[in-house]
């Protein structure tokens, strides 16, 4: 009996809780910015990943958004880039208010 509690306990309390924990920590220690010429995606809290990209660069950008984002008003959007022959795409994740964000950085492009 003490056994099956044990189990239960670590399943509905333990896992969920550090899983919240995880989640947290890494929306904590993600930054995004736009300036008036690239943005850049940060994030890490131990090492630190470092992404940029000036506005010439982006090639397009696109939202992916699915019922719940629609519902909560958060979606994610991906940035494609082109340079230095090779072309590459960084993601800001459940960004809120993914179509006025992606409406600022298109007119910093225009």
């Amino acid at each position: 009996m003490g056994f099956v509690f044990i189990i239960l306990t670590i399943f509905t309390i333990i896992i969920p809780i550090l899983i919240l924990g995880i989640i947290y920590l890494h929306k904590s220690s993600t930054k995004y910015m736009i300036t008036d010429k690239r943005v850049f995606k940060r994030t890490g809290i131990i090492s630190e990943d470092f992404k940029s990209s000036t506005f010439k660069h982006i090639t397009s950008l696109r939202i992916k958004q699915g019922i719940i984002g629609k519902i909560f008003g958060f979606g994610h959007i991906v940035i494609d880039t082109a340079g230095s022959g090779s072309g590459f795409e960084f993601v800001w994740f459940c960004v809120k208010n993914p179509f006025q964000v992606k409406n600022e950085i298109e007119k910093c492009i225009d």
